[in-house]
């Protein structure tokens, strides 16, 4: 699986020279470690990042400094993870073949895959999570190798800290689980056990404000959060948890798709051995699932909920104005919705059945998988908090929740007898899906770069062109920082050109539907594998052009 899975980096144009919706940001402190030696991190990223960022440099140390060995760098570090994955399956029981079955569903997932080829903090950190998550399992065996391991998932947990602040959560997790099952009592060995789990991670996160405050002052969207989650209220946390909580059980049907999938010809088996209590938690799923379906379906939304990178477009964020052509219309939406639910109903049915006490081992390695997993459902909210007028968040911070959701459920079904071929099929439908979609989005992205260039080329400056979200971040976010330009240099644009673009007065604009008026200067012609026939991207003059003294001639031709 880790060999088709770096096979597809030929098919997708993994080196193409573009940055994609944020991560130009990360990009850009890569670049400034690589040429100036200065370690930053920009007041509009919210991640911690700086991991992440050291990660790239080492992979521009060795291969040079572009756009796409950065996306390489990611391709590398979400294989790691796999490989971290697959560990993980074994050290709960899981077989062999299943264990590979497990690897490929998170691979090629739609959503790992597309976020795999980009340099976006939340994969770096879904692998740092798994690879965390392995050493603290390992870490529960009673032989004289389990503190080392349990050290060496501590050290993973502040690296993943130091990529986002929710790797804070995985040994906080771990320590309570320990807590609460007796394993860490009020003793010196307790302390000790403490120690290994929670020091490393400890370290990192003080260093890591210490190093914020001194030398790189707290970002403004990590302090915009806070504020934002206190301007929320109770009533917005609790609006955007209960919205949440349905989403993220729909979504992890969606993830583990081709294992419950397989698993079908068994449920009358699951049914019949189902215990109270895993009825019980199975009706709390299922009530959720009931109230979230009708709120939602009074107000027409259907999967995906949170599109970002996985959307009704296709695969990956366009950023740019006009969009890319709807892939999924309303009855495949319905369609993929109904899906869905299903899978997420089935989930519940095979995890509620292996609902124990968490007195033998394997039992207990389950259940810090499953502690560590309900800590990060947890963190999906303080970001989401950005969101929370809109009730909702972004596909990609749901991602954490993908390889545990597989673990857990791959250890639940060890005793059942599944259907493979059924599971394979579906993986291979997903690849088809994801690879196709990825390639389509980085063509898109390498089609609007294109003409950004071409523009330049042209004699348009950056400060006079809005070619998206990575465009404009990339080539004009530092600009105005370093010439101080704080406020916007057009009153009528999308939120990039306020956010990441303020010193573009968007002259001139990469889109896709030019608007009535426009003077279209440029057409570049997109084919997707995807989707019904190609379509065209164009750069316009949208500010209209002043009148051209008589004897000279415009730089585009004509009077």
């Amino acid at each position: 699986m880790l060999a088709v899975f770096a096979a597809s980096a030929f098919v997708v144009p993994t080196l193409a020279p573009v940055a994609t919706t944020d991560d130009w940001g990360y990009s850009r402190s890569v670049e400034i470690l690589y040429h100036e030696g200065d370690l930053k991190v920009f007041p509009v990223v919210a991640a911690t990042a700086v991991f992440q960022i050291v990660w790239g440099w080492l992979f521009a140390q060795t291969f040079g400094m572009t756009l796409g060995v950065m996306r390489l760098s990611t391709v590398v570090m979400v294989g790691l993870g796999a490989l971290a994955l697959y560990g993980l399956l074994r050290e709960l029981g899981v077989g062999r073949g299943r264990s590979a079955l497990g690897v490929a569903a998170y691979l090629f997932n739609p959503l790992t895959f597309v976020l795999a080829f980009t340099f976006m903090t939340d994969p770096h950190f879904a692998s740092l999570l798994v690879v965390s998550t392995l050493g603290y399992v390992r870490g529960l065996r009673p032989d004289r190798r389990a503190p080392q391991a349990t050290i060496a998932g501590s050290v993973v947990a502040g690296l993943a800290f130091l990529t986002r602040q929710q790797g804070a959560l995985i040994p906080l997790a771990v320590v309570l689980f320990l807590v609460l099952t007796g394993r860490m009592r009020p003793n010196r060995a307790g302390l000790v056990a403490f120690l290994r789990v929670v020091a490393v991670p400890a370290v990192a996160a003080v260093g890591y404000y210490l190093w914020l405050r001194s030398s790189n002052d707290v970002p403004d969207v990590q302090q915009g959060f806070f504020e934002e989650a206190k301007a929320s209220g109770l009533g917005g946390a609790w609006r955007l948890t209960r919205n949440l909580a349905f989403i993220e059980l729909v979504y992890l049907g969606f993830f583990v798709l081709p294992i419950v999938a397989a698993a079908v010809p068994n449920l009358r088996r699951v049914v019949a051995t189902m215990n109270p209590a895993g009825w019980l938690l199975f009706a709390v799923w299922e009530g959720t699932l009931i109230a979230g379906f009708a709120i939602y379906g009074l107000q027409g939304s259907r999967m995906p909920y949170i599109g970002q990178f996985v959307g009704t477009g296709g695969l990956g964020p366009p950023d740019v104005l006009g969009s890319r052509p709807r892939l999924l219309d309303a009855s495949l939406r319905d369609n993929i919705t109904v899906v869905c639910a299903v899978a997420a109903i089935l989930l519940a049915l095979l995890l509620c059945r292996s609902l124990r006490a968490l007195t033998s081992l394997d039992h207990a390695k389950a259940g810090l998988v499953l502690a560590i997993g309900l800590w990060q459902v947890a963190g999906v909210i303080p970001p989401s908090f950005h969101y929370v007028r809109r009730g909702y968040s972004l596909d990609r911070y749901l991602l954490p929740l993908l390889p545990l959701g597989i673990c857990l459920l791959l250890w639940g079904v060890r005793d059942l007898r599944i259907v493979q071929p059924v599971a394979w099929l579906i993986v291979a439908a997903f690849a088809a899906y994801s690879i196709a979609g990825t390639r389509d989005y980085l063509v898109y992205m390498d089609t609007v770069w294109s003409l950004g260039r071409d523009a330049n080329a042209t004699g348009i400056a950056d400060v006079n062109l809005d070619a998206g979200s990575a465009w404009d971040g990339y080539h004009l976010y530092t600009y105005g920082l370093d010439n101080d330009i704080t406020k916007g240099r057009t009153n009528n644009g999308p939120w990039w050109v306020y956010f990441y673009g303020k010193a573009t007065d968007s002259t001139y604009v990469v889109t896709a539907k030019p608007a009535a008026g426009v003077t279209v200067i440029l057409t570049r012609n997109v084919s997707p594998w995807l989707g019904d026939k190609p379509f065209k991207l164009y750069l316009v003059r949208a500010v209209p052009e002043p009148a051209t003294p008589r004897g000279r001639r415009s730089p585009w031709g004509g009077p």
